[in-house]
């Protein structure tokens, strides 16, 4: 979807061009902020926090600087950093929140049971890392972003990021190989 001409409405004051922006990014935006380890409640509070301010500060969004999806991601990352390094955040363990399932369609107890544990694992592992580690993974592995965007996010060098996330991958492997081990 070419959001430029939403942009352009929204410049003019159009809140249904600013609503049909808000679908098309609200589900990629809450992803990455449940990657960002965070609860769904918080997760969605972020989201709605990020899109307000984006409509709020529009006029500041620079299109020559940044597509504006990386401006988007760059306000919920911010937002989901200051909330997570606050000194009150307690850590919410996730749960698994899944469309109900056919009969049919139901694993077995022993494959739900070892996806499940798998999958803490992961988290608890990406827990162990830090907040910015998180966050690069976040935008380079699920939602797919180049690394010149993602550094635009991160306030970094593309070079940086590129260590980081070589680092984080390192770290995230060890991680899980501890748990195994």
């Amino acid at each position: 979807m070419d959001i430029k001409p939403l942009l352009q409405k929204i410049a003019a004051g159009d809140k249904q061009a600013y609503a049909n922006v808000v679908k098309h990014y609200q589900r990629p935006l809450f992803g990455f902020l449940g990657r960002m380890a965070l609860s769904q409640s918080l997760a969605e509070e972020i989201a709605q926090e990020t899109f307000f301010r984006a409509w709020k500060n529009f006029g500041e969004y620079k299109p020559e600087v940044a597509e504006f999806s990386t401006w988007l991601f760059t306000i919920a990352r911010n937002l989901a950093l200051n909330e997570l390094s606050r000194s009150a955040y307690q850590h919410e363990v996730k749960t698994d929140e899944a469309l109900p399932e056919t009969a049919c369609d139901r694993p077995q107890p022993s494959e739900e049971l070892a996806r499940k544990q798998q999958k803490q694992k992961l988290q608890d592992a990406l827990w162990k890392l830090s907040l910015q580690d998180r966050s690069a993974l976040a935008l380079a592995y699920i939602h797919d972003l180049e690394m010149t965007a993602i550094a635009r996010i991160e306030g970094c060098t593309t070079s940086a990021v590129k260590t980081r996330l070589h680092r984080a991958k390192e770290k995230l492997r060890q991680l899980l190989e501890e748990d195994d081990g």
